[in-house]
């Protein structure tokens, strides 16, 4: 029987996925794949993958701000991809976090594997689509079984997806961002990362949270604070707030490690960058307020995060300059563990 060299598609939905989804580029190409790669133009996320990989195509931007507008973007984003990979084009397998081309591999049926490390998103397109859902094991499944994800669907893997982000960044040899702004060595650097308010999970309260936060941060006259936006509407909300020492907007984007090795905490509400510091051991605080899932509290477990869930608990931030702290490294084979799960069940799948 002839063999088939694979094609594998990655699609990179938004910016955190750059970090976790990037690593697999080399690593499917090192097993003989060949890798296809995919980007919507939203956010910072193709300046952080023009930092890692040349070859990729722009499929997609900003849907906007409704619910209707991120359905019927969504839509036409799997449309288009569908399109461009159609024919002597079509991948064997799909690996993303993205709804959208979920639809478009299951439109050319190409199975699709998606990683997922929060349980409370909506599944319901993923069982749609009939992806195969890659998630940590400290997540109980109950709630991806509860929104109708069918149980051979998942696989659940040991460790948590930083350990792929993380997998050959030499963390020692990264030097920490260098801030011109700042001119005194003795402040304390706090990153602050606002919500999501674009999620279909965004709870208005994790808004209302983050304001009072990030009021509380400015008024301390030993404290600067480093806005992270997630959007640019976000940081002119922000800088509105008076403030002791003048905050810093990152308008450009700026390499995850050494962002994180140059500050002292981090506060934001939830998501990739949380347990990107939590990893490092960068004192990580969560003042998230939708439902809090298996990994976050599974870092809060181990002292890793700290949950702030209301403004009475915003003296608790401990706002010190930060002290080493070892790596997490939950599972440094995690990314060599996907991978063959992604090829074992594609190669499976081509030779029926």
């Amino acid at each position: 029987m002839q063999t088939v060299r694979l094609k594998i598609w990655i699609d990179i939905d938004n910016p955190p996925q750059v970090q976790y989804l990037v690593p697999f580029v080399n690593a499917f190409r090192e097993r003989g794949a060949d890798v296809v790669v995919t980007a919507r133009d939203y956010g910072n996320a193709l300046a952080l993958l023009t930092q890692r990989i040349s070859d990729f195509a722009v499929v997609g931007s900003e849907f906007g701000r409704s619910k209707v507008a991120n359905v019927a973007g969504a839509l036409l984003r799997a449309r288009r991809l569908a399109s461009l990979l159609a024919h002597d084009r079509r991948p064997h397998a799909l690996i993303c976090a993205s709804r959208s081309a979920a639809i478009a591999a299951r439109y050319m049926s190409v199975p699709s594997f998606v990683i997922a490390d929060y349980e409370y998103s909506n599944s319901s397109v993923y069982r749609l689509t009939r992806s195969t859902m890659l998630y940590p094991d400290v997540i109980d499944p109950a709630p991806l079984l509860a929104s109708g994800i069918r149980r051979e669907q998942l696989v659940a893997f040991r460790g948590i997806k930083e350990d792929i982000s993380l997998a050959n960044v030499d963390i020692a040899a990264t030097a920490p961002h260098r801030f011109s702004e700042i001119e005194d060595d003795a402040l304390i650097r706090v990153l602050f990362r606002p919500p999501s308010e674009r999620s279909h999970y965004y709870n208005p309260a994790s808004k209302s949270l983050a304001l009072r936060t990030f009021e509380f941060l400015v008024r301390q006259p030993h404290v600067i604070t480093i806005i992270s936006p997630r959007h640019a509407w976000q940081a002119d909300e922000l800088l509105r707030i008076p403030s002791r020492n003048q905050p810093i907007v990152l308008d450009q984007p700026v390499p995850f490690v050494a962002l994180l090795k140059a500050v002292d905490l981090l506060v934001c509400s939830g998501g990739t960058m949380l347990r990107e510091a939590a990893y490092l051991g960068v004192p990580a605080y969560s003042i998230f307020k939708s439902c809090i899932g298996g990994v976050d509290r599974y870092l809060a477990s181990i002292g890793r995060v700290h949950l702030i869930q209301s403004p009475e608990a915003l003296p608790t931030i401990q706002l010190k300059k930060a002290a080493p702290v070892a790596l997490l490294r939950s599972n440094p084979r995690l990314l060599d563990e996907l991978v063959q799960v992604v090829l074992d069940r594609t190669t499976r799948a081509v030779q029926r």
